[in-house]
């Protein structure tokens, strides 16, 4: 964590930041492995803090070893005011993407004599591309996923509604060894599944549809992202080869995926392949993303991303093809992205699974 603070500090010369403010969450347990719902660091060249409230003065004790720690009764700022950190005139940047309007007018009116510089971005840049240990904690978070999901497969059936199934997803997943969900289960059947985003509901899984399951896990804060498809009952002729197409796009991408290449050619190589299947306008969203401590983090892999994949990325590639009178598709890897291809590390078959 030390080097992540180094790499921090470089950044914040190079934009002639003198302080940085870290209000987000994964970034806190990013830099000083602080797993609470309150915090506030601070990098300075000089200081390395972190400042937190009274329900977490015994937990720090044993999360926090590479920064001052501060346990205040309400205010996060409190500290940085006694001592008198900031001078006046000082640049000191916070993360624009995580900082509300609320916390925001605190600032300025806390340090009214400083340069406040909105910053996006700072620490995701810096998580991109991953270390050794990282990258085994992403590992961990998958293998728990694909865990979840031989648990959970038996389970379906005909008559279990979604949120029952979403249910067993966030149960066994802890059991397993996620510290929570990476985010709300995603259970959509039957016309919900053309749903790109059909949060679980009391609807039943019934003979004739597809069914998307989209979910993830955590291990020491890093996520996992997968997705796979099911059918109730026998596949129509357009549902399975809607899902084939969709297979395909998926393993094409996964095929040609390298580092330093752009993201919007390898989100290209599934749109184009979808299109002439005759999917054109039903593809809807990006091929993927960055996963790591955020589930959507950098880089961007859609249409008009202007990123690369930086080596020893991980990233999802998850095509999806949704048509309301047929039903959806979607299935979601996380690859490791390497200098001439990519490691799929959600080691779960993609054929179709059929439920009688």
């Amino acid at each position: 964590m030390v080097d992540r603070i180094s790499r921090l500090r470089r950044r914040m010369r190079e934009l002639k930041l003198s302080a940085f403010l870290i209000s987000s969450l994964p970034h806190l347990r990013y830099l000083f492995g602080f797993s609470g719902s309150n915090g506030l660091g601070l990098i300075t060249e000089e200081y390395q803090w972190l400042i937190t409230d009274r329900r977490y003065r015994e937990q720090v004790k044993h999360e926090v070893h590479n920064a001052e720690v501060h346990i205040v009764l309400q205010d996060l700022f409190e500290p940085i005011k006694k001592q008198n950190i900031f001078a006046r005139g000082m640049r000191v940047g916070f993360e624009a993407m995580h900082l509300n309007y609320r916390e925001f007018s605190r600032l300025q009116k806390a340090f009214p004599n400083v340069q406040l510089a909105a910053t996006e971005n700072i620490i995701e840049k810096l998580t991109i591309s991953r270390l050794p240990d990282e990258v085994e904690k992403t590992r961990r978070a998958c293998d728990i996923a694909r865990q979840v999901w031989d648990a959970i497969l038996p389970m379906i059936r005909p008559g279990m509604t979604e949120l029952d199934l979403s249910a067993e997803i966030s149960y066994h997943g802890k059991k397993l060894g996620s510290e929570r969900d990476a985010f709300e289960p995603i259970v959509a059947s039957g016309w919900r599944s053309a749903l790109p985003h059909g949060i679980a509901s009391r609807k039943s899984l019934e003979p004739g549809e597809l069914v998307v399951i989209d979910y993830g896990c955590v291990y020491e804060g890093f996520c996992s992202d997968v997705t796979r498809t099911v059918m109730i009952g026998q596949p129509s002729e357009a549902q399975r080869r809607m899902y084939e197409a969709v297979k395909e796009a998926n393993r094409r991408a996964i095929a040609v995926a390298k580092a330093n290449m752009p993201g919007a050619d390898l989100d290209r190589v599934a749109r184009d392949y979808l299109r002439k299947q005759g999917y054109d306008k039903e593809f809807g969203h990006s091929l993927g993303h960055g996963l790591g401590l955020d589930v959507h983090s950098l880089p961007r892999i859609s249409p008009v991303s202007k990123d690369r994949i930086p080596e020893n990325s991980v990233i999802t590639i998850e095509p999806g093809v949704y048509l309301p009178e047929v039903g959806g598709v979607r299935i979601e890897d996380d690859v490791l992205v390497q200098k001439d291809s990519a490691e799929v590390l959600t080691d779960i078959d993609r054929e179709l699974v059929i439920i009688e």
